[in-house]
Parts: C-alpha cells; sequence; structure tokens
C-alpha cells in the first residue's frame, strides 16, 4: 500500500521535529559530560552517568537520521 504524498511529509516533518530536539537534548548531556571530565575533582559516578546519557542520545539521534533518510527516498 502506498502512502499518499501529503502522509510522507507530514511523517518527513514529525521525525524532523523530533530529531531536532533529541539533537538539543544530545548537546546538552555533550556539554554535561565534557563539564564534568574536564573539572579538577571527577565525580566518577556523575561522569559514568553522563557518557550512559551521551550514548542512549547518540543511538537515538543514529536512528531518527537512518529514518529521515529512508522518507527522503
Amino acid at each position: 500500500m502506498q502512502a499518499s504524498p501529503l502522509a510522507v511529509i507530514t511523517l518527513r516533518r514529525e521525525v524532523a521535529a523530533r530529531y531536532a530536539r533529541i539533537h538539543r537534548l544530545w548537546l546538552t548531556a555533550r556539554n554535561a559530560y565534557r563539564r564534568l571530565h574536564d573539572a579538577p575533582v571527577q565525580n566518577l559516578s556523575a561522569l559514568r552517568n553522563a557518557a550512559q546519557r551521551l550514548d542512549q542520545l547518540e543511538r537515538g539521534r543514529a536512528a531518527l537520521i537512518r529514518d529521515l533518510k529512508a522518507l527522503a527516498d
């Protein structure tokens, strides 16, 4: 079953909006990780949590990029 052009456009916009939100969250998480990493006294549990959050958001960003590329075809 072929999706209508309007449905594809709407889906692209929704995925792009989700990507923009995830990207902002990723930037915030990256800055938090860098700040924790560069601190003179490192809180290892906070650093580990920040790294896990950054990895989780990176995987989400990668999935959304794949979805956007698939919708572009």
